[in-house]
Parts: C-alpha cells; structure tokens; sequence
C-alpha cells in the first residue's frame, strides 16, 4: 500500500503533516484489505516528497523524500509492520555528480532508520528512467552505507591489544595473518571507487566512474548467460497468473 503526498501540494507544507496524511492513506488501505482479505499481508510503504514550486515537479531525492521516509521506518516499528520507502532516489537526468549525491543522501537515513526496503535503484529523474550504469554506480553507494551502518565494533577481540604489544612501537600490521584474515570484513573494498594516485589514473586513461560503469555494463552483459526456467517452476508461475485472473474477474 503505498502513499505518495506531496509535501505542499496533495499534503500539507509541514513535513510532520504530510506523514500524517500518508499514515491515514497506508492504514485505511490496511482496514479495507483485512475487511477483504483478512490476515493478509501488507507492507508500509511511503513515497512523501516536496512538490518543487519552482519547476514544478516531484522532488524526488531531496532531503524531505530523505526525511520522511527515514520517519515512516520509525512508524514501521511501530505498528510491526514490514516497509518499503523511497531511497537512493535522484532528480537527475542523467549520470553524474548530481545523481551520486542525491542518491547517496536519500538513501543513507533510511538506512539507518531500519527500513527493510528500499525503492529508487538504478533510477534515475525521479524513477522515470532506468539505467544499468546508474545500477553498477548505485550498488557502490549502497556498499558505502551498509558499511557505515555496521559502525565500529568494540570488545576484547577487536581491540587487538595483544597483536599491539607484538608489532610494538614504530612496526608495521601489513605482514600479520590478523591483516589478512579481517581485511574485507572490516574494510570497504571498492569496485568504481579509484583511490590510486594521480599519475597512476591518468596513465589508465582518466576513466570517471560513469566511464567505469559503462565498461562493467557492457562487459556484464556481454558475458551474461540467461537460463530459463525449469519447466514445473514455469508451469507454476502460469498457473498463478490463470488464478489471479479469475479472483480479478470474481471481485
């Protein structure tokens, strides 16, 4: 079930008063699918964004599309129930910096508030246009914020006192079997992100990460193998479909 004021225009300027609409929209759809339906399942869903006076479209992306769908998680909890809301979301038109940063600031919040899904992957002028690259580029965002939403773990083990004492004074951790054997659980390994130096990114040819993202598309899809569905599964998925067509017709 999902509500989508717009904060100023189909809901109120105030962004606590557009969340007020959209919960009265997701729980009155609650009571007439339980009236139908009861017991079935239903997820929270919010899609609150500003309705930009100036050009006069949705802002999707922007910080109250980020604010209010970090609190629709909090109201999840709430009512126990599960939810979806708009994140990593860009008013963008195309790749670039104006997509990294949008999708990157709509997306963290909702992280963190413990949203269990999250829309707008891979999407881009406010989900009106899918694009692969922006898929390769966005799951290096989502890479970023899930690290950070792991924080720092601190007790006797992480603490390393003991390899501490070992290494000493003015030594060094890179040979350590500890090293090793914690390096990609502690650290974010990136696939776009180029941390090299100057001079060694130049010398490959001064790829931006959109150009990296088009070279993994195209080397992606070029390897890509597509296996069909084994024949009681497609049998079983047709099937589905013959029944909800029927309850539609029923109802």
């Amino acid at each position: 079930m999902h509500g989508m004021p717009l904060v100023g225009a189909t809901g109120p300027v105030k962004l606590a008063g557009s969340m007020v609409v959209n919960n009265a929209e997701v729980l009155s759809y609650l009571v007439v699918i339980q009236l139908d339906r009861p017991g079935s399942p239903v997820i929270y869903s919010a899609g609150i964004a500003a309705f930009d006076m100036k050009a006069l479209t949705r802002a999707g992306g922007g910080p109250e599309h980020t604010l209010t769908g970090a609190a629709s998680g909090e109201l999840t909890r709430y009512y126990g129930m599960p939810s979806i809301v708009g994140g990593f979301g860009s008013r963008a038109k195309r790749l670039g910096a104006q997509a990294g940063y949008e999708k990157l600031t709509s997306g963290f919040p909702a992280m963190f508030s413990g949203c269990d899904m999250i829309a707008e992957i891979e999407l881009i002028n406010d989900c009106t246009t899918l694009a692969f690259e922006e898929l390769v580029i966005d799951t290096e965002i989502v890479r970023v914020v899930f690290r950070l939403t792991q924080g720092i773990e601190v007790n006797s083990d992480t603490l390393v006192l003991d390899i501490i004492r070992k290494i000493g004074p003015g030594g060094d951790f890179l040979a350590e079997n500890h090293t090793l054997d914690y390096l990609r659980k502690e650290h974010f390994i990136p696939e776009l992100t180029d941390r090299r130096s100057y001079e060694a990114w130049l010398k490959d040819g001064a790829k931006d990460i959109v150009e990296k993202a088009k070279e993994k598309v195209r080397t992606t899809l070029g390897k890509h193998q597509h296996e069909p569905l084994e024949k009681n599964v497609h049998r079983e998925i047709q099937d589905i479909i013959v029944r909800a067509k029927s309850d539609l017709i029923e109802h």
